[in-house]
């Protein structure tokens, strides 16, 4: 089931994804965007004209997000600015989302990247994902 987010357009499902877990992906306009819905919440309880009223605006808060990114790696040594890339946005059900840079040239860092986590407009927490344990259990 395709979902439409009013002011952008259609989000097509992804097609392996764990169990109780569904995904809608795309790219437009150099943007990656994403939504998870996880059991047991279900899609009656996305929120997709908020969403889309955060993608309408998402040239501001991307530089919002950079701007938290900085914040929080300003007193890392090897940090310069510009050193983030690669936005993608993922929406939940109700007003929470993320914006996580899978690109971060700080040395130190991981692959995953660094997510800026919003509640409404409000930045509510950068978290440079360096406690992730990647090793296969």
């Amino acid at each position: 089931m395709t979902i439409t987010i009013p002011g952008f357009g259609e989000l097509p499902p992804v097609d392996h994804t764990p169990d109780g877990v569904a995904c809608w992906n795309t790219t437009a306009a150099g943007t990656s965007v994403s939504v998870l819905v996880e059991d047991p919440a279900t899609t009656d309880d996305l929120d997709l004209p908020f969403i889309g009223s955060v993608l309408e605006d998402r040239e501001r808060l991307l530089i919002t997000a950079q701007l938290a990114v900085a914040d929080h790696l300003r007193e890392h040594p090897d940090y310069e600015a510009g050193a983030v890339a690669d936005p993608e946005f993922t929406f939940h059900p109700g007003r929470d989302w993320l914006v996580r840079f899978a690109e971060c040239r700080v040395p130190g860092f991981t692959e995953l990247g660094i997510v800026v986590v919003f509640n409404g407009a409000d930045v509510v927490g950068v978290d440079d994902l360096a406690d992730v344990d990647l090793a296969d259990d």
